[in-house]
């Protein structure tokens, strides 16, 4: 997949590439730093690329309480992705209203609305509920840090990823995943968010650190059935801010959801 802006305003990791979907981290070729090497040892022990890439469709409700904006805050959707491709589909609970992301352009149904920009949101919440797999990315740079954090009681090996220039339109995004240092699953990640289409005219807003929460087994992989949001102050994690829920996961025989751009759907811009 060699179109490195397939992926360009997907969100707050949209400095992920497509490019790297079938090369997988536990099929790296050259020398592995200790950082990357730390990170194939995750997507490993949440279930391994082979399963990721090969169980289907991926399918999953992401309920996300913004508690900080108000009580009533609350963005949801029922998404089915490609995990090789990331053609995605969105339904939302309780309107006719159906958006979506497919090589490189987002769409939505005609008379569809959604709180959030679809240009936004389409891939979001994929990219939180799929880590550690969408690190497995040729334009990462991976940096095992010396020192743990901290968290909930625990302490953590620290693994900082950045991206080189031609990762697209937010490059200078970094995230560093907590990853157990017995069991090398990821706790959480704490990361910026540098995409143009979020970033106001005062720049970049502070670092956020995300939870996995009760990860639980699903044909073989890992994921978390629960985030929660927090803020980070000085390098530190400090209060919750937002929480979601994730239910509803399940893998899908390839083919299932018709991921094409709809006859008839609005192209956003």
């Amino acid at each position: 997949m060699s179109d490195l802006k397939m992926v360009l305003a997907v969100g707050v990791f949209g400095s992920l590439m497509l490019s790297s979907c079938e090369k997988g981290a536990e099929q790296v070729e050259g020398e592995v730093n200790p950082g990357q090497a730390l990170v194939m040892e995750s997507i490993a022990a949440h279930g391994g690329l082979e399963k990721w890439y090969g169980n289907g469709q991926f399918q999953f409700q992401w309920t996300y309480y913004q508690t900080d904006k108000g009580p009533e805050v609350v963005l949801d959707s029922i998404q089915t992705v490609d995990t090789k491709s990331l053609a995605v589909a969105h339904t939302v609970p309780g309107s006719d209203t159906v958006f979506g992301w497919n090589a490189g352009e987002t769409w939505i149904n005609e008379g569809g609305a959604f709180k959030a920009p679809p240009q936004f949101w389409s891939l979001l919440p994929y990219y939180f509920v799929g880590i550690p797999f969408v690190f497995n990315d040729e334009n990462a740079a991976f940096e095992l840090l010396p020192e743990k954090k901290e968290f909930e009681g625990a302490r953590y090996d620290q693994v900082k990823i950045t991206y080189s220039q031609e990762a697209g339109e937010s490059p200078d995004d970094y995230y560093v995943l907590l990853i157990d240092t017995e069991s090398k699953l990821v706790r959480g990640a704490y990361y910026t968010v540098t995409h143009p289409l979020v970033v106001g005219p005062e720049g970049p807003g502070p670092e956020k650190f995300i939870s996995l929460d009760n990860l639980q087994e699903f044909s073989g992989i890992k994921i978390g059935t629960g985030n929660r949001t927090f803020t980070m102050t000085d390098g530190e994690i400090g209060a919750q801010m937002r929480y979601s829920e994730v239910r509803g996961i399940k893998f899908l025989p390839e083919g299932t959801v018709d991921l094409a751009i709809p006859a008839g759907a609005k192209i956003l811009k």
